[in-house]
C-alpha cells in the first residue's frame, strides 16, 4: 500500500497566490472603472487660480475697429497657470468678419464665442505677443495681466488658434469685437481636465 502524506505547508502558499491574483483584479478593475467615470487620472487635479477681468473695451457696430476691441484679464491670486493646458471662452453680443478681410466678405453681427486654445506665444500672431511680454516663460502667474485683443487671430486668414463663431457662422476670419454697453462673459479653463477654472463678467466700455 502506497501511504499518501498530506502537505498542508504547500496549500498556504497556493492559496496566497490565488488570493493576490484575484486582489490585483479587483484593484485594477476599480481604477479602470475610476479613469472611465471622471474623464482623467485622479492624480490630475484643476489648478485653483482667481482671475479678473480689469476692463473690456469695445464698440461694433460703430466704426470702432477690431484692433481696438480689447479684454483685460489680471491673475489676481492661486496657482499660476500653465499657458500649454489653459484655454479662454469669451462670449457676448458682439461681430465678426466672414470672408477674407478686403477680398470679399461681410461682417457678421448677432452672439459671439470666442476661444483661445493656445495662449503660449508660439504660433501666435504678433498682436497677442506684443501686447503680452509677461507670458515669455509659459506661465501666467499673480499679478501678471493679459490682453487679449480682437486682432489675435493670425491675419485673419491663416489657420489661427483663435475660433470665432457667430450664431451660425463658424467660417468667420477669427477676428472679433464686442458691443459697448454689453455684458462680456469670461471663462478660464484647464484643458487637462476640462473644468473650469474661474469666471468672470464685465461690461464693454466704449473705445476712445
Amino acid at each position: 500500500m502506497v501511504a499518501i502524506i498530506k502537505n498542508n505547508n504547500a496549500v498556504a502558499p497556493v492559496i496566497g497566490a490565488v488570493l493576490l491574483v484575484i486582489l490585483t483584479v479587483l484593484l485594477a478593475g476599480a481604477v479602470a472603472t475610476t479613469v472611465v467615470s471622471t474623464g482623467s487620472i485622479l492624480s490630475s487635479s484643476t489648478p485653483v487660480a482667481m482671475i479678473e477681468v480689469n476692463d473690456a473695451v469695445g464698440g461694433v457696430p460703430n466704426a470702432v475697429k477690431y484692433k481696438e476691441n480689447f479684454v483685460i484679464l489680471e491673475h489676481k491670486g492661486g496657482d499660476s497657470l500653465d499657458l500649454d493646458s489653459t484655454f479662454v471662452v469669451l462670449s457676448g453680443e458682439g461681430s465678426s468678419y466672414v470672408g477674407q478681410v478686403g477680398n470679399g466678405g461681410f461682417k457678421v453681427y448677432g452672439q459671439l464665442t470666442a476661444k483661445y486654445f493656445d495662449l503660449t506665444p508660439e504660433g501666435s500672431f504678433f498682436t497677442y505677443i506684443s501686447n503680452n511680454p509677461c507670458i515669455d516663460d509659459g506661465l501666467w502667474s499673480v499679478g501678471e495681466i493679459l490682453v487679449l485683443n480682437g486682432d489675435d487671430s493670425i491675419n485673419g486668414t491663416d489657420a489661427s488658434t483663435v475660433h470665432v463663431s457667430v450664431d451660425g457662422y463658424f467660417d468667420t476670419s477669427n477676428n472679433y469685437g464686442f458691443k459697448e454697453g454689453r455684458i462680456v462673459t469670461v471663462k478660464i479653463f484647464d484643458s487637462l481636465t476640462d473644468r473650469v477654472i474661474c469666471e468672470d463678467v464685465v461690461n464693454v466700455r466704449p473705445f476712445e
